[in-house]
């Protein structure tokens, strides 16, 4: 058995918001072995434009006959004709208002900040980066996930089969022939995916769905909990940092599940060499947002393991064993209670 063929990145790298002045109707890769280097950003006004956008392997005919013409999928085909749709972007970030302090938005912005071409043995295919923005507090980060148009037909194809009345509503950019590398056709389709996800994030029920927390972080959990149950937790980490940051992002940091995340962070970190530090900060966090909570498994365990923490890093610990021994009646003895990490690897097991 042959081993897979490895992804061959060529750098070709587009942002999408200057003019371009060419109209060059040629393709951005050349034969195999040339890399084509470009620096390029283009802003389009799709007001009532038509826009098809193809496939990530336009050549894979096994591919075209799996998804055919999409039936099924909810809406898929071109920008009506007239039909005004927003386009959600860079154009939409938030500033600071008067005070100087970042204003709060309501909901998160996506954008698609660059395009790479890639090669997987023989095949072509774009992948994007799409920037996930909202300020939190002082924050103003991005969180950035990478997808190719597959990943977005498969989740389109998902989340018609569980919604289908509401995703029959939301445009998908359908793929086509020819043409799936030229510059245009790649903005074009950028923007296409920035008012697909901003339309599919304004349904809650589709928020809470799982392939939608598959497509943006429930993968790199699941990977992380793998990780951590073969005890090699300096692999999980920068899986759950990543899917921490966009859950800030996406749910925000006082979601339940936003927590549980955090509360991996601090086991994996408190299993590794000199990671107490990384580890008192995460807990922190989040045990700031579950303070006030009355029923959280995750409260006593965060205490008690910020209290070792605090003591390991000769740090004021007395308000944390107060607060503790509010929790604790006189007179019943030790009390058996799982441990953050039983919690944890609990919790990551059913995502």
């Amino acid at each position: 058995m042959t081993s897979p063929a490895k992804l061959k990145k060529l750098s070709c790298n587009i942002s999408i918001d200057d003019p371009v002045s060419s109209s060059s109707e040629s393709e951005l890769v050349g034969d195999d072995e040339d890399e084509v280097d470009f620096n390029c950003q283009l802003s389009l006004d799709l007001h009532g434009a038509e826009i098809e956008v193809e496939d990530d392997d336009d050549n894979d005919d096994d591919n075209d006959d799996k998804y055919g013409s999409h039936r099924g999928a909810g809406k898929v085909s071109s920008l009506p004709e007239g039909r005004n749709f927003k386009i959600y972007g860079e154009a939409d970030s938030y500033h600071s208002g008067d005070s100087g302090l970042p204003s709060k938005p309501s909901k998160p912005s996506f954008s698609v900040t660059s395009a790479k071409t890639m090669k997987d043995g023989h095949k072509k295919f774009v992948l994007y980066t799409i920037a996930i923005n909202r300020n939190i507090g002082s924050d103003s980060s991005q969180a950035t996930i990478e997808k190719r148009y597959s990943d977005f037909l498969d989740l389109h194809k998902q989340l018609a089969g569980l919604f289908p009345q509401t995703m029959e509503q939301i445009f998908f950019p359908r793929k086509v022939l020819t043409g799936n590398f030229r510059l245009q056709f790649i903005a074009e389709r950028s923007r296409a995916f920035e008012q697909y996800l901003s339309h599919i994030f304004s349904h809650e029920e589709v928020q809470s769905s799982i392939p939608f927390q598959d497509f943006f972080y429930a993968m790199d959990i699941r990977r992380a909990y793998k990780f951590m149950s073969e005890r090699r937790f300096q692999e999980a980490i920068p899986l759950l940092q990543n899917a921490s940051h966009i859950q800030a992002k996406l749910i925000g940091e006082d979601h339940p599940d936003t927590v549980v995340t955090f509360c991996g962070l601090v086991v994996a970190y408190m299993s590794i060499e000199e990671g107490e530090a990384h580890a008192l900060g995460y807990a922190e966090s989040a045990f700031r947002i579950i303070r006030e909570a009355q029923n959280s498994p995750f409260k006593i365990p965060l205490i008690q393991t910020l209290i070792g923490v605090r003591w390991r890093l000769n740090k004021e610990k007395r308000d944390l064993e107060t607060l503790l021994a509010t929790y604790v009646r006189p007179g019943i003895g030790p009390v058996d209670m799982p441990t953050l990490e039983d919690l944890v690897m609990q919790s990551l097991s059913h995502i």
